[in-house]
C-alpha cells in the first residue's frame, strides 16, 4: 500500500472513531482534509506545537519542526530537553498546526528515539556544545480540517 493510501485510512479511522465533540467539528466530509490535502498542508506549516506529559502529569508544549513521511512524523530535539525525558517515560505525544487560511490539524502518535541518532548541533546562545536526537512518531490519530471557506 502506498503512503497516501495508508494516511487516508488513518484519517478515515480517526474520523469514524472521534468523540462526539471532535466529530461535530472535524470528523465529517465537508471539513475533513484528504490525505493529499493533509500532506500539502503539513508541507506548508513552518512550526508545529508538540505536547508531552511530565512525570507528575504536568503538560509540556514547545514549537518544533516536524516532517511528514506517510503516517510518520520525524523531528529532532535537543538531548537535554524536558520533552526527551517525557518521551522516555511516556511515548504518547500530540501535535497541532494551523495556517492563516484557517486550516488546522491535531495529530496524535507514539514516539520513539531513533537509535544511534544522537549528533552534535550548533552551540546555543551561551556557546556551549549541544546535541540533538532524532524522534520518529508513528501516527495513531489525525484530525485535519479544511478552512471554512473551502
Amino acid at each position: 500500500m502506498d503512503e497516501l493510501t495508508l494516511l487516508q485510512g488513518l484519517l478515515d479511522r480517526s474520523a469514524m472513531t472521534a468523540t462526539p465533540a471532535v466529530g461535530d467539528s472535524v470528523g465529517y466530509p465537508p471539513r475533513q482534509m484528504t490525505a493529499a490535502e493533509f500532506v500539502e498542508f503539513w508541507r506548508g506549516v513552518k512550526l508545529v506545537a508538540m505536547a508531552t506529559v511530565g512525570a507528575r502529569g504536568q503538560p509540556h508544549i514547545a514549537p518544533v519542526h516536524a516532517t511528514l513521511a506517510g503516517a510518520t512524523l520525524r523531528l529532532v530535539i535537543y538531548d537535554n530537553t524536558v520533552r526527551r525525558a517525557d518521551l522516555a517515560r511516556n511515548p504518547r505525544v500530540a501535535f497541532t498546526a494551523w495556517n492563516a487560511a484557517g486550516a488546522a490539524a491535531i495529530v496524535y502518535g507514539r514516539a520513539r528515539e531513533v537509535p544511534g541518532s544522537l549528533r552534535p548541533a550548533r552551540p546555543g546562545r551561551g556557546g556551549k556544545p549541544r546535541q540533538v536526537v532524532e524522534i520518529e512518531v508513528a501516527l495513531t490519530r489525525v484530525y485535519a480540517l479544511r478552512p471554512r471557506s473551502a
